[in-house]
């Protein structure tokens, strides 16, 4: 069976912007298919420029970036640069983000998610066909558009969409809408089954077949040369992912949602420490792969059935920046076959 196509999320606050770049340049080098840049704690739309500038052959996209702060008018000119930039390896990836996260910093309430989606994909591709199809006007429940044109193109722009989708009703909104879907970091074949079905249904809806829908999945990868260290980056991974609602009820849906919540209650405590020893081995090997090279490599295998690509990831969640970007330095490896494989082919 074929080893999944490989992708990185690269979420970082405090890295300069040229060590970013030379770590996308040396996952390119490494073979990965893709390099992805979350809205985190800063925003995307930067890092993908200079990326695409850098780069020649490794696809770019957001993954993911957020709606509610934004317009998508402007998402729809930034996409339509960025894809002239790169030549047609860029990807836009559209989400909610978390709704404490959008209230807090952007000021924005955090109202009507399906409804807002909807409009968002839909004013971005018709701003994106503007150039071919004449200027754009719409008139949604939220958004209104009158006589938009983009300037810079000639034809219609051609920018794939993705959205991140955990819950139902989102995920068939995927299907119905988008070129691809984002499953977040918790999942696993059941849930993925699920997921395939929901995507299914959105797509019966606008009479389209579900294979179109390209499907990515995060997967947590925490690489070291001293394996303990590495598991010890996973839990606080996976730590990190207790402190938002649509996690807890998919560790739930996986069977460990009431030690989940007394993690959650912990980590709200402050008490890190043992809420990361909480953190169970089996939930490790469920949902991250850690430990050396050698280790990950043998721990991806368990993907290759897997529908879709993974997207691998590490968020710098009481763990140095440092000691993430190495992580992804030593995971370009995993892209690579091993030494004795490339002697004997």
């Amino acid at each position: 069976m074929p080893e999944p196509e490989l992708s990185a999320s690269l979420i970082f606050s405090r890295t300069p912007l040229a060590e970013l770049v030379g770590l996308a340049r040396r996952l390119e080098d490494a073979g990965y298919h893709r390099v992805c840049f979350g809205e985190a704690w800063r925003e995307p739309v930067v890092p993908m420029t200079a990326t695409l500038a850098a780069t020649s052959r490794i696809g770019v996209g957001s993954a993911i970036s957020q709606i509610y702060p934004v317009n998508p008018v402007v998402t729809a000119q930034q996409a339509a640069q960025l894809q002239e930039l790169g030549a047609g390896r860029f990807t836009l990836g559209l989400g909610l983000g978390a709704g404490f996260v959008v209230e807090r910093w952007f000021g924005v309430p955090y109202e009507r998610p399906l409804r807002r989606t909807r409009e968002f994909i839909e004013v971005v591709r018709g701003v994106l066909g503007s150039p071919e199809h004449g200027p754009f006007s719409y008139e949604g429940e939220i958004f209104r558009v009158r006589k938009y044109r983009l300037p810079f193109a000639e034809q219609a722009v051609g920018v794939p969409i993705h959205l991140a989708a955990i819950g139902p009703r989102m995920q068939e909104l995927a299907g119905e809408l988008a070129d691809g879907i984002i499953v977040g970091s918790l999942h696993s074949p059941r849930s993925m089954e699920e997921t395939k079905k929901r995507i299914a249904i959105g797509a019966d809806r606008a009479d389209r077949d579900p294979n179109e829908v390209a499907l990515w999945y995060y997967l947590t990868c925490c690489v070291s040369n001293d394996s303990e260290r590495a598991r010890a980056l996973a839990r606080r991974s996976l730590v990190y992912l207790t402190q938002y609602p649509h996690y807890r009820r998919v560790y739930a849906e996986e069977g460990f949602g009431a030690l989940a919540e007394r993690i959650a209650g912990l980590a709200r405590e402050r008490a890190m420490e043992r809420a990361e020893a909480a953190i169970t081995d089996e939930m490790i090997d469920r949902f991250c792969i850690a430990g050396t090279v050698a280790e990950c490599r043998d721990q991806l295998r368990r993907y290759a059935g897997y529908p879709g690509s993974p997207v691998l990831h590490l968020v710098p969640f009481r763990i140095e920046e440092d000691e993430v970007v190495e992580s992804f330095r030593l995971a370009a490896q995993l892209a690579q076959a091993p030494a004795g494989a490339r002697a004997t082919t």
